[in-house]
């Protein structure tokens, strides 16, 4: 019920949200703001907090940013 297709896409909403949380342990466990991430991975503040809440379907490009700017490896981000 929570796996939603939209517009040719598929969107695993709980996957994503433990994706989100596990971004911001690791985010937190290196005591870095979402900002100072988003400086350090080049992304967007609103993108990675959209990310951490599981609100945005993101790509794997953007997960493999993410994993590097938090120096690990991008398997330890998934479920």
């Amino acid at each position: 019920m929570n796996k939603i297709h939209t517009k040719g896409y598929y969107i695993n909403k709980p996957a994503l949200i433990l994706i989100g949380n596990k971004i911001r342990t690791f985010r937190l466990s290196k005591k870095l703001s979402i900002e100072a991430l988003a400086n350090t991975s080049g992304m967007d503040y609103s993108q990675l907090a959209r990310m951490e809440t599981g609100q945005v379907n993101f790509t794997i490009s953007y997960l493999f940013r993410v994993a590097e700017a938090l120096e690990v490896h991008p398997r330890d981000l998934l479920p």
